[in-house]
């Protein structure tokens, strides 16, 4: 009969830092998305400082975790440290949303699956909490924009007068270069920040410009440029783009990096610097705000692009190359459904003429 394993001593903090190291071994194989690792690391971070880093990890008991995640619900969201989250309904609830506290208990429950595989724990507690339940949206519900609203934003940026215009806000041609992206082919925002100016160039198959991005589990694809949409990247490239920014810290390797990164970013902040997510959220809400009296976000907008090209009648399959999904059935996710649509299929077919 094998022997019962000992009880470990290992602490909440150490236990944490041994399995983020797992997970980054899982990013280095392409099991695992950086931008996922990256969510993790401030949730586990997050679980360290509500339970105390000290705290032996086989102490740790179901209602400790139930006690964090009431604490947590009740915590500001760290995504908005300018202005306030916004539900979909308009309304700006306090403390975390139901998505944010479900990955974070996905975060913690995974560290204790791993834990009990390594017999740190004896008994996982996890299993005797109620997960969070992220709410699904209802069948139907729109969350991209209408065809005339997606006109309207695409047009935003040029419609602005450059006397109301912030220093943040005298990138036109940047900021109409993004929203016309978003709204014709649906990069995710991570892929938007992520590319490089080396990454624009003509197609060798077909002539046409093209961005290649960098999509999830290391997929990178080519994404097929609209002709104006080019041209303005173009312009933006040779007349808005600020230059990067001067060193600071004469010897500093991570600013030097940093700085040379910021020097092929296709997309900059007005101070040279790489966009970063969270900028590019902020644009889209204000020119939405401001332009259609209504919320959205850059994934909203990657949803807006591929319904119009669905029913603009594109074939689902060539939607999917241009989102990036491995799955014919992710794609269909994002499809809204629409009672006109239908109607307006249903007319058109051969068998309803007389």
């Amino acid at each position: 009969m094998a022997k019962a394993a000992e009880p470990s001593d290992i602490t909440v903090r150490d236990a944490t830092l041994e399995y983020l190291e797992i997970l980054e071994r899982r990013v280095l194989r392409s099991q695992l998305s950086a931008a996922t690792l990256t969510a993790y690391r401030r949730d586990l971070d997050e679980f360290v400082t509500l339970l105390g880093g000290d705290t032996p990890l086989d102490s740790v008991e179901a209602d400790d975790l139930e006690v964090a995640l009431t604490r947590l619900a009740k915590a500001p969201d760290r995504r908005y440290r300018v202005g306030l989250k916004i539900a979909e309904d308009g309304s700006t609830p306090p403390g975390r949303g139901p998505y944010s506290l479900s990955r974070w208990f996905a975060a913690v429950r995974g560290l204790f699956r791993w834990a009990a595989d390594k017999t740190y724990v004896q008994v996982d507690p996890t299993v005797k909490v109620t997960a969070p339940r992220a709410p699904t949206r209802a069948a139907g519900a729109r969350i991209g924009l209408r065809l005339d609203e997606a006109l309207a934003l695409r047009a935003a940026p040029a419609a602005r007068s450059s006397g109301q215009r912030r220093a943040d806000q005298r990138l036109s041609l940047r900021d109409e270069a993004i929203l016309r992206l978003f709204v014709e082919s649906g990069p995710r925002v991570s892929e938007l920040c992520g590319a490089n100016r080396s990454d624009l160039r003509l197609h060798e198959e077909t002539g046409t410009p093209v961005l290649h991005v960098r999509g999830k589990g290391r997929k990178d694809r080519d994404l097929p440029l609209s002709k104006p949409t080019a041209e303005l990247i173009e312009r933006y490239l040779a007349e808005e783009r600020p230059a990067p920014p001067a060193p600071q810290r004469v010897g500093d390797g991570v600013e030097r990096r940093r700085i040379a990164d910021a020097a092929g970013a296709l997309f900059v902040s007005v101070r040279g610097w790489r966009l970063a997510a969270r900028d590019v959220q902020r644009m889209v809400q204000r020119y939405t705000a401001e332009f259609l009296g209504r919320r959205a976000t850059p994934h909203s907008l990657r949803h807006t692009a591929l319904t119009i090209l669905a029913r603009a009648g594109v074939d689902i399959a060539t939607v999917a190359q241009i989102a990036g999904h491995a799955s014919l059935a992710t794609t269909s996710v994002y499809m809204d459904d629409s009672m006109s649509a239908a109607v307006e299929a249903v007319a058109t077919s051969p068998l309803s003429e007389q």
